[in-house]
């Protein structure tokens, strides 16, 4: 089975859940994509900053250069370290994957590349960009993505801290098909999770996304092998929620909530 991989940056999770799919027996991951848009996580540094204040994002960015530094340690001496990659590069470096960085994967060149290709999936960990339906027809068995709640609820945009600051008791991950629109498609598979009384933003991203990349791995397994419990996405039933403004971050940090 043919992969492209359409994502953002992560310098945590998401090259984990890449290296696992290198190992699934009959896989090939033909490209990454890492798509640096307005609205991806890596490009709201101010936002956060006006969010969560000088010394939450100070010690986020610390845990992000601390992986940028690992990256360079590891390519210097040739991968020898054993390191898991801490971004989207690195881990396509390491397993001479082809990686490419876009603004738009909805792009007329950027299809017909994917075209020639001839993808038999893409999988998505959470593109922050509404894949349209010329993209969507490509790959043979469509595109899935990765959704760090437990669909239909929580869909939308960072469900790890609306989770958080609605109090609730348990999240999920949801690998579901892509359509277009957003966490709209029926579902593959997901997981609850249990959130701890003392989780913060990022340690609940953490174990979603790792989560999530096991939860892809079974979804990529049982559409190689025509086993699946599709199950129908009931987003009437759900909830769904954009980004959030800064007041509601503060309102979040004031009442006990971190981001680390």
């Amino acid at each position: 089975m043919k992969i492209i991989i359409i994502t953002q940056e992560d310098a945590f999770v998401v090259p984990k859940n890449i290296e696992k799919i290198t190992r699934l027996k009959g896989v090939e991951i033909l490209k990454v994509v890492d798509i640096d848009s307005d609205y991806s996580l890596v490009n709201k540094k101010s936002y956060f900053i006006k969010g969560f204040g000088i010394f939450q994002t100070v010690k986020m960015g610390i845990k992000v250069a601390s992986a940028k530094a690992l990256n360079i340690l590891d390519s210097l001496t040739q991968y020898k370290l054993d390191i898991v990659p801490k971004s989207l590069k690195a881990v396509s470096n390491r397993y001479n994957i082809s990686f490419e960085q876009i603004k738009n994967p909805n792009d007329p060149k950027f299809l017909e590349q994917i075209k020639s290709l001839e993808p038999d999936l893409i999988v998505s960990y959470s593109a922050p960009v509404v894949f349209k339906k010329a993209l969507l027809e490509i790959p043979k068995h469509g595109c899935i993505n990765l959704h760090c709640s437990l669909l239909p609820h929580y869909a939308g945009v960072m469900p790890s801290f609306w989770t958080l600051y609605k109090k609730e008791k348990y999240t999920g991950a949801t690998v579901h098909y892509m359509d277009s629109k957003i966490d709209n498609g029926k579902i593959l598979n997901q997981k609850k999770i249990d959130i701890a009384n003392d989780e913060t933003m990022f340690s609940l991203i953490l174990k979603s996304k790792e989560i999530g990349g096991n939860l892809m791995c079974e979804t990529i397994q049982g559409i190689q092998n025509s086993n699946l419990n599709i199950k129908e996405n009931l987003v009437e039933n759900g909830s769904y929620f954009t980004w959030p403004t800064v007041e509601q971050f503060q309102e979040f940090t004031k009442n006990g909530g971190r981001l680390i």
